[in-house]
């Protein structure tokens, strides 16, 4: 019997990664990274691409097996709800009919759209596109409604693959404050993203990955520095 070994204050923590490792065709990708995400923040993992962020979050969500380590949830493991990097919408639908057939995908009764609409569509300032077809969207507003169909389910947990990728500056500032939203009504959510400005305005917590290893862990409330540049930092030191 193989006894998982205990976390203090487990009860804080609504994902828990205790030396987790994994190798892809041979390649280390992950190795003997730990980090414990609080409920109710907002968590960021960042790194330079080929850091392993992609591959981590397939660990966290169960779509890859652990080669070694653990990953405990404080929640049933069902109550995560995952936005890819890339927006899969059909285009030659509107808004409104994106949301209501990935509400029968995803198993939410109508009643349950409607809700998700009401109570986010304005804050994403989607409202007035919802009859539109998707494909004159701009790539700003594709990335909110993909957030929104990430919403229906109203899960505890949000992992967010880049949510802020290639948007312009006006849709950063509605994810920003949807963000903020999310957290004042009790859900945690998970960040990866290249935009070291936008992390550090809206993260609680920030992880840095470099080939595969978690860097540092940064309590961005006691934080005072540029996280730019203690990135670059901790780069250099790493692989200098």
């Amino acid at each position: 019997m193989i006894l998982k070994p205990a976390i203090p204050h487990a009860d804080k923590y609504v994902i828990s990664v205790e030396a987790v490792s994994k190798a892809l065709q041979g390649n280390e990708i992950i190795k003997n990274v730990s980090f414990h995400i609080p409920f109710n923040s907002i968590y960021a993992i960042i790194g330079p691409n080929g850091a392993g962020k992609t591959t981590l979050l397939r660990l966290i969500t169960r779509l890859l097996p652990l080669d070694q380590g653990y990953i405990r949830y404080g929640v049933d493991e069902q109550a995560v709800s995952v936005l890819l990097e890339n927006d899969y919408l059909f285009e030659a639908k509107t808004g409104i009919d994106n949301l209501r057939d990935f509400g029968i995908y995803l198993g939410v009764d109508s009643a349950q759209v409607e809700s998700a609409v009401t109570r986010y569509a304005g804050l994403l300032q989607l409202n007035s596109a919802l009859g539109r077809k998707v494909a004159n969207y701009s790539k700003g507003m594709k990335r909110k409604l993909s957030l929104l169909i990430t919403l229906l389910r109203g899960t505890d947990i949000l992992i967010l693959d880049e949510l802020t990728s290639g948007v312009d500056s006006e849709s950063r500032m509605v994810m920003r404050a949807m963000l903020q939203q999310l957290k004042a009504e009790g859900k945690t959510i998970v960040i990866t993203s290249h935009d070291l400005a936008e992390v550090q305005k809206v993260s609680d917590w920030i992880t840095i990955l470099v080939d595969g290893c978690n860097a540092e862990v940064i309590n961005n409330a006691t934080f005072d520095g540029d996280l730019e540049k203690r990135f670059f930092d901790t780069l250099e030191e790493l692989r200098s």
